[in-house]
């Protein structure tokens, strides 16, 4: 028995050893062959089962090929040691591998009081389980994930916990964890199926859990729309493939991410063909920019009504800031442009990071509703300070990454801008020499050490214009050609022939 254990732990190690585990297109194809034609109920079931296929656990808790040891993989900063902490803003970091951080607990999407408390696969997958804050845990507790219409406990950017839009006490994590946990949702949701579900559970689930559609229709609905929102980024990815090298199984909601809508969704009457579905595998580039927002429907030319110009910010193109004028810090992902909020102070802190919420460019300007965004670079001895729309400055104290806001110009740091050859911008504090960069892990705006700018995003600057606002409604006669027409896998068609749901100018149609 010593000896089995001895020879699965090396095992694991081996497969565990970095995260270098990511897969092709190609090979993601080949793994995933058995959904090929399938659709709706019967492309649940073939999930179920490639999903179970192989699937090893670790044990639960501490100590080798334990919990623990798993989340030193899947869940670690691998520069800092820090443990990523979904639920809350708290800091804590990995000692020895295997152990637990003081004051931290294993969190389960899936509580096992769902299905009647028995310690089986679920309660032990990976996919199933995060790190998390012993006090976001506790106030979690075992309730389903909605939204949360009348807040009890909160932390701005992280979950909140109150009551349900669709059931009795929920809770909802933050924006920009939504969809990374509405994955994991739908994970369970079939790769569980085969439990019976009680109680609480009865909320989210179906009673009969192995039939169609298994999940409550408000879930399906909510989890979908929140996948669409929050999309996969390499934070989500990279643990996707760690898990995989774990546990031997993929979450497949990661992998293809419009599969949902071929259970449940949109394109239920379409039959899946994983070679032609959109990916994030490696070498698929084809999401994040294969369904873009729709824009806003513009007035048309009898409409007298006067149009809302809101706030309009222009790419600045190479050319330095200008004191006194306001601008966006954009990050620019894979999944989208995303401008940085101004921090949002939590828990007695005094500092934080920018969070950041998601915008759209259209030749070259974004328009936005509110002002809430704008940062005012005010002149300073040698740069600039930065003033939120709230009125507070913003400084570095000691080697922290975060900001700490100020309304004492005393206080504030002074930021040196410097235009790159690829349109972002260096913000760098003159006194210690950090940099203002956008983080994919943490999905925020941090000022970091100039050497740590690998897998960091510096910004983009927009600079505030003023249009005037009138009655006039814009024109309707500029020539938009003949967009493109994909078939949902994103495979270009030059005309549908074929009964289906197509994409062209980022809106659906279909085709009987």
């Amino acid at each position: 028995m010593k000896r089995h254990y001895a020879l699965l732990l090396v095992a694991l190690m081996a497969l565990t050893a970095g995260t270098a585990h990511a897969i092709t297109r190609e090979q993601l194809a080949q793994y995933a062959s058995s959904l090929k034609g399938k659709k709706k109920a019967e492309l649940k079931t073939a999930l179920y089962q490639l999903m179970n296929n192989g699937k090893r656990v670790l044990s639960y808790g501490l100590g080798n090929a334990g919990t623990w040891w798993g989340f030193y993989v899947t869940d670690r900063d691998p520069e800092t040691n820090q443990v990523i902490n979904r639920y809350s803003s708290d800091v804590f970091y990995f000692g020895k591998r295997g152990e637990a951080p003081a004051g931290m607990n294993i969190e389960h999407s899936f509580p096992k009081s769902w299905w009647g408390g028995t310690q089986n696969q679920a309660y032990k997958d990976l996919y199933n389980l995060y790190p998390s804050a012993s006090k976001a845990n506790g106030e979690k507790g075992n309730y389903p994930m909605d939204v949360v219409t009348d807040a009890t406990s909160e932390e701005v950017g992280y979950d909140k916990v109150g009551k349900g839009r669709s059931t009795d006490k929920a809770w909802e994590p933050g924006d920009r964890y939504k969809g990374d946990f509405a994955r994991g949702y739908m994970y369970m949701a079939v790769t569980y199926s085969n439990l019976t579900y009680v109680k609480t559970g009865l909320q989210t689930m179906e009673d009969n859990a192995s039939g169609y559609p298994g999940m409550k229709t408000w879930a399906t609905t909510l989890y979908r729309q929140w996948s669409k929102h929050d999309k996969v980024d390499s934070l989500e990815v990279a643990r996707n493939n760690a898990v995989w090298g774990i546990q031997n199984n993929r979450n497949l909601f990661v992998d293809y991410p419009n599969l949902a809508e071929y259970v449940w969704g949109d394109s239920v009457d379409v039959a899946f063909n994983p070679a032609n579905a959109i990916t994030t595998a490696t070498n698929d580039n084809r999401y994040g920019s294969f369904n873009p927002p729709t824009p806003p429907t513009p007035p048309t030319p009898d409409d007298s009504t006067e149009v809302a110009v809101g706030y309009v910010f222009a790419k600045l193109q190479g050319t330095l800031p200008t004191a006194g004028k306001r601008y966006l810090m954009v990050a620019g992902t894979g999944s989208g442009l995303y401008a940085a909020k101004p921090v949002a102070l939590a828990n007695g802190k005094k500092f934080g990071y920018l969070y950041t919420e998601g915008v759209m460019d259209e030749d070259g300007k974004i328009r936005l509703t509110s002002d809430n965004d704008a940062y005012t670079l005010e002149e300073a001895n040698g740069g600039f300070y930065i003033k939120d729309s709230q009125g507070r400055y913003y400084y570095q104290e000691g080697t922290y990454s975060s900001f700490t806001p100020t309304t004492s110009l005393a206080d504030a740091d002074v930021w040196h801008a410097t235009a790159n050859a690829d349109g972002t911008y260096t913000l760098k504090a003159t006194d210690s020499g950090n940099i203002i960069m956008y983080s994919g892990q943490f999905k925020s705006f941090g000022n970091y050490a100039a050497n740590k700018q690998d897998g960091n995003l510096l910004p983009y600057l927009y600079e505030e214009r003023k249009e005037a606002a009138g009655i006039e409604a814009p024109s309707l006669t500029t020539t938009v050609g003949n967009p493109a027409v994909y078939t949902l896998q994103g495979v270009r068609v030059a005309k549908p022939t074929l009964p289906g749901v197509y994409i062209r100018g980022g809106k659906k149609f279909v085709v009987k």
